[in-house]
């Protein structure tokens, strides 16, 4: 049950409490009956000093509870709007989830990354996105951290990458977005959505701004997609622009994006050739492509003391990924771009297997 802001809460509740007993006489004409038991008030306010109160509704002679965090058509509301509590419902449900991913495969066998990022795209992928335009506006920082924080999980589960890879690696070696661009992107989707003749939310997109915003939310989005209206509005030139908008998520996120560790460059695309690897293999590669990979003295000796920085080949330091190529012992017309462009031939120097053991057999 919803009512309009007012600054007395007093005031709102013997308002409520005056309407109820003409919504109980409608139910009970219809052989229905409000539920005290299964109904709640909760007070939404941007006053800390208000949102301990407890309010005083009442239904046939019974005091509904106060709910501070109520749970409406699967969205967690808190007091204040900024949807924290939802964050923090839905993080152990992805990591849940994740547990499943991790039973699929290991660094050295299981399925290969492209199954394990199907199966995070059905499974914990939605859970993240949904009704993400009524709460990802207003989600501050620290909670898409905590997001986050899950998706570069499974992403470390479906590449093989180790835990000192960086973040923005994982998303190139699995090929998607961040947790918040994504669900921005998906909001920016759900405005344009809204010019379909008969769509319930046509007036959101020409709505005037109200006089003052208390918290973030669709409207941040409003001028960065308005150009991009069809008018008059037409079917398949509607579809063309909500692919644009992906493509500009992409193109935004890769021009954001750091260098690569090892080649100080922005990422090159990978070969698609990669696939026929077995998962043990694309796994080093991978890990050679963050710079931490445990075939590197680089990264051993930063976990173990006793073990030096440098080539076991020819004794030379550091002993990295760029050295694998240059080392003198071993000479190759191979660069550190053969990890991304020539998997296999890259592979084949570095000792890697080339096809799985069973297949072999």
């Amino acid at each position: 049950m919803a009512t309009g802001p007012g600054p007395q809460i007093d005031e709102l509740c013997n308002k409520i409490n005056g309407y109820l007993p003409d919504l109980s006489s409608f139910f009970a004409s219809r052989n229905l009956a409000l539920s005290p038991t299964k109904s709640s008030a909760t007070l939404f306010t941007t006053w800390t000093s208000q949102m301990s109160t407890i309010l005083n509704i009442h239904v046939d002679g019974s005091t509904l509870p106060t709910v501070l965090h109520p749970k409406i058509l699967g969205v967690t509301f808190d007091q204040d709007l900024h949807f924290g509590e939802h964050a923090a419902a839905i993080v152990p449900r992805i990591q849940s989830r994740n547990k499943i991913l991790k039973s699929l495969a290991g660094s050295t066998w299981g399925k290969d990354k492209e199954t394990l990022m199907t199966t995070y795209k059905a499974i914990s992928q939605p859970i993240t996105c949904y009704a993400s335009p009524i709460w990802s506006p207003s989600l501050k920082i620290t909670h898409w951290k905590k997001l986050q924080a899950c998706q570069n999980t499974a992403l470390r589960i479906a590449t093989g990458c180790l835990l000192m890879s960086p973040e923005h690696h994982l998303h190139n070696e699995a090929r998607i977005l961040p947790i918040r661009e994504r669900n921005e992107m998906l909001t920016k989707q759900f405005l344009l959505n809204t010019q379909k003749p008969g769509h319930p939310n046509r007036h959101l997109i020409d709505e005037p701004a109200p006089p003052r915003g208390l918290r973030s939310h669709l409207r941040k989005h409003f001028e960065e997609i308005r150009h991009l209206r069809t008018q008059p509005y037409e079917a398949k030139k509607h579809k063309q622009v909500l692919g644009v908008l992906h493509i500009q998520a992409s193109d935004l996120y890769a021009g954001n994006c750091p260098v690569n560790p090892v080649l100080k460059v922005k990422y090159p695309k990978l070969a698609e050739e990669e696939r026929i690897l077995p998962r043990e293999t694309r796994v080093t590669l991978a890990q050679l492509r963050s710079g931490y990979c445990n075939r590197l003295n680089s990264y051993i000796s930063r976990i173990n003391p006793d073990i030096q920085n440098v080539c076991p080949a020819c004794n030379v330091s550091p002993h990295d990924t760029n050295h694998l190529f240059n080392c003198n012992v071993e000479p190759t017309p191979l660069t550190p771009l053969s990890l991304w462009s020539t998997p296999v031939e890259t592979a084949s120097f570095l000792g890697l297997p080339l096809e799985d053991i069973d297949d072999s057999l």
